[in-house]
């Protein structure tokens, strides 16, 4: 008696579909952990690096005495040869260096210090006509904003480098014709900010936060986080409305891009945002950084942003 041949049966097309309906709810329920999990990288390195420039601020108070000044110029002031200021418009070059430059010998980034200076002592050039302007700083760039690192573009010229972190420089806003010399956070225009200053006690005072990067459109750029032109406080940010808030921030020069960075205020202020679900990353006076959440406590997160507990200055809304 002849064996029965073995039989080989294929998968029904039925079968198949339904193996890959399977394979596809697998897929798609992976899809979202690996993303989550991307970011939650990207926050990470985000904190990371805010934290190593909270630490160069640091290192400039050990060697300096005081937390870098905010930025040199408030608006439409500039710099005269006998190295004080003008009280309007004059023609003479700008003065714009920020604390992003003055901290830059602590963060290996001597090159973009020693650029800017010798600009400064010659009066022969404006910040971001310098080379050290026109090319990427990685360590002031989240990894999750995907316009991190543009090269703000005007008509006829480049306003330089954008990154993604601010200084805290007030509760409430920067005055109301440009970066007040005299507001109660940490870096504003002129400030000379010691530690002892901070009487509100280290942990609890903002020192950095987030910026979200605007793209430029045709014939005009957007300001903020422009490092090397500095005017209007487009390098600070105020704790007087929560992370990611939806009132609009109003610097020398911003394209209105909601939800994330409106615009729309009739005074100088800007606020803190970021990509990351929920929240920003902040850096305290004393070098922690912390996740604050968009929903936290506003009369909390305003206080955050003085060093002496003053109250936020009433009627900006």
């Amino acid at each position: 008696m002849k064996p029965t041949p073995n039989k080989h049966r294929g998968f029904t097309l039925i079968e198949l579909l339904v193996v890959i309906a399977i394979i596809g709810v697998l897929v798609g329920l992976l899809l979202p952990a690996v993303q989550v999990a991307r970011e939650a990288v990207r926050r990470s390195a985000c904190s990371n690096k805010i934290r190593q420039i909270a630490l160069g601020m640091h290192q400039h108070h050990d060697a300096m005495r005081a937390f870098p000044f905010g930025q040199s110029v408030p608006w439409r002031r500039q710099l005269k040869p006998d190295g004080t200021f003008t009280s309007g418009w004059s023609g003479v070059l700008v003065d714009r260096r920020c604390w992003m430059h003055m901290i830059c010998p602590y963060l290996e980034m001597t090159d973009v210090y020693d650029q800017i200076m010798t600009s400064v002592t010659l009066n022969n050039a404006s910040p971001y006509q310098l080379a050290s302007a026109n090319v990427q700083h990685p360590l002031f760039m989240c990894p999750t904003d995907t316009n991190a690192g543009k090269i703000a573009m005007r008509p006829g010229g480049s306003r330089g480098f954008c990154g993604n972190y601010l200084a805290a420089a007030a509760s409430g806003s920067f005055g109301g014709a440009g970066a007040g010399t005299d507001l109660d956070g940490i870096c504003y225009a002129l400030s000379k900010t010691k530690i002892s200053a901070v009487t509100d006690g280290l942990t609890k005072t903002v020192l950095l936060a987030e910026n979200v990067v605007v793209p430029d459109v045709t014939g005009s750029e957007d300001s903020r986080g422009g490092y090397f032109n500095p005017w209007s406080g487009n390098t600070l940010f105020s704790t007087r409305h929560q992370p990611n808030t939806s009132v609009g921030d109003a610097v020398h020069a911003a394209n209105n891009w909601p939800p994330k960075a409106p615009t729309g205020h009739s005074y100088h202020v800007q606020y803190t945002r970021s990509w990351h679900s929920g929240g920003v990353n902040v850096a305290m006076a004393d070098g922690s950084t912390r996740f604050v959440i968009d929903t936290v406590n506003a009369a909390v997160w305003t206080a955050a942003g003085s060093r002496n507990g003053s109250e936020p200055t009433p009627g900006l809304d």
